[in-house]
């Protein structure tokens, strides 16, 4: 059957693959071909209702996990720790990086914040992240999330709201899609939108799966980032560079940030399970998939990785 790919609009043959929705254990199946040009692999047809592959209890709209304890010093030491994450200014900053970073937030470093950031987080589920920035001193955040079931206000003043990000106005310093941009079915409107919301000099920051690794090589349709049907687009880098640079976007670095679960989960599913307690892996295991990943990551071969982009100039 010949595709179209919608990222560089080559029509072919293309090579196709059937993906089992694992996740939610549904095993509903679904078809998905890899561009012979721009190597992006792409649901074939993307699915009308996709409401029940996002239930209530979906993990990233979870608000139960937000800091709840009321031990002043422990609060205390997560903003510093959070703070010291995401910024490159002193030297006590870096030590404690160093020594107590949170891994989930170091992929800001780069971006250069400062309180006064002004800083817009694409498809954020509950907004975790924004709440840990506003928690340590960047006040001026917003989250947006279409698949949300209603707008969410945190006690701290964090807005997180069921919109798209062709609604918000503004101009912002940062707009970052946290493994939100592959569940997007028209990638290219929403970055053309995140590339007008930019300030000069701002930033677009994108963490996505990538088929550029050698977990998409190796487990084919079993690889876990597939995540059939919730992501649409599975980038190679070359597919992602194509499609923001036509949104107005200029790539400025990239990074693998990769872990064991292009492993750990990937041959969960390819055994036709979702409990890591059936499949009985060891402590062995997991430790040579830990250091694969990070020697996979150093190559550039890992299976999910950061793009850093700015606004292009305009003539």
């Amino acid at each position: 059957m010949t595709y179209r790919c919608r990222i560089c609009n080559t029509s072919g043959d293309h090579p196709v693959y059937t993906v089992r929705e694992m996740m939610l254990g549904s095993g509903d199946r679904f078809l998905y071909f890899e561009c012979t040009s721009c190597r992006c692999l792409q649901i074939a047809e993307i699915p009308a209702d996709m409401g029940k592959y996002y239930p209530r209890d979906y993990y990233s709209f979870s608000t139960t996990s937000r800091d709840k304890t009321g031990n002043t010093v422990i609060k205390a030491a997560r903003r510093i720790r959070n703070y010291s994450s995401v910024s490159e200014q002193g030297f006590g900053t870096a030590v404690v990086r160093t020594l107590f970073p949170n891994k989930k937030l170091l992929p800001l470093m780069r971006l250069g914040l400062t309180p006064a950031s002004r800083i817009l987080d694409v498809g954020c589920g509950s907004g975790w992240r924004l709440y840990a920035l506003r928690e340590a001193g960047f006040p001026n955040t917003l989250g947006v999330d279409p698949y949300l079931e209603r707008d969410i206000l945190y006690a701290n003043g964090l807005q997180v709201l069921k919109r798209t990000v062709n609604e918000v106005e503004g101009a912002w310093d940062v707009v970052m899609f946290h493994h939100s941009l592959e569940h997007i079915p028209d990638q290219a409107a929403a970055l053309r939108a995140a590339a007008g919301l930019l300030r000069p000099g701002g930033a677009c920051l994108i963490r996505v799966p990538v088929a550029s690794s050698y977990a998409w090589e190796h487990y084919r349709e079993h690889w876990y980032q597939i995540d059939a049907p919730r992501h649409f687009y599975l980038h190679s880098y070359a597919s992602m560079r194509l499609l923001a640079e036509r949104c107005g976007l200029v790539l400025r670095s990239t990074e693998c940030d990769s872990t064991l679960d292009q492993f750990r989960t990937s041959e969960l599913y390819k055994r036709g399970l979702r409990s890591l307690g059936e499949a009985g892996f060891t402590r062995s295991e997991e430790n040579d998939w830990k250091r694969r990943a990070a020697n996979l990551n150093q190559e550039g071969r890992g299976d999910q990785a950061v793009f850093y982009f700015g606004k292009a100039e305009t003539r």
